[in-house]
């Protein structure tokens, strides 16, 4: 036999393994596990790729000289992330979303905060601030926005108690609104 008798053979034997008995239904459960229902507007287009891709698992099967009984759950999971780049692909073309070529990187397109109005009136701000405050309010300032501590967890961590920890707080807000 020629090769591409070979080939034409294989691909018959794929096609009558798909129809063979309920075969078929590998391809609509990969479909009920994706969640895409007969009203689902990629169903049909999803039925006949899942069916090519049915074939194509096979004849791979045959080609990695995997055991028969293990053709079906190798087919499987074949169809299924066959189905899933397949909607992925429907998606973007729908929704017109650009997929990031991996020569450009995603990060150039965020914008700088430190290249911001409110960044630099934040900044002087701050170190205004810092030099008008105590070391202990300075302290209370970072446990408080920083780590997100508490009253009580900045008086634990300080050794103070909560009274003190209010004082240097009154202290803080204080020389804020100057």
């Amino acid at each position: 036999m020629k090769r591409d008798d070979k080939q034409i053979k294989l691909y018959q034997d794929a096609f009558n393994f798909l129809l063979d008995g309920d075969h078929e239904l590998v391809v609509y459960g990969v479909l009920k596990k994706l969640h895409i229902s007969k009203t689902n507007t990629y169903y049909e287009d999803m039925v006949q790729e899942g069916m090519l891709s049915f074939v194509e698992k096979y004849i791979r099967a045959i080609n990695l000289k995997k055991e028969p009984e293990s053709y079906l759950a190798f087919i499987y999971r074949g169809v299924y992330w066959d189905l899933i780049n397949y909607l992925h692909k429907q998606i973007t073309i729908t929704e017109h979303i650009e997929v990031p070529d991996d020569n450009v990187d995603p990060l150039v397109e965020l914008p700088d905060g430190k290249n911001s109005v409110s960044y630099y009136d934040t900044h002087i701000l701050t170190t205004e601030l810092l030099h008008k405050m105590s070391r202990d309010e300075v302290r209370y300032l970072v446990l408080a926005y920083d780590y997100g501590m508490n009253i009580s967890e900045i008086a634990q961590e300080c050794g103070a108690s909560r009274t003190t920890v209010y004082q240097w707080r009154r202290g803080v807000i204080k020389k804020f609104k100057r």
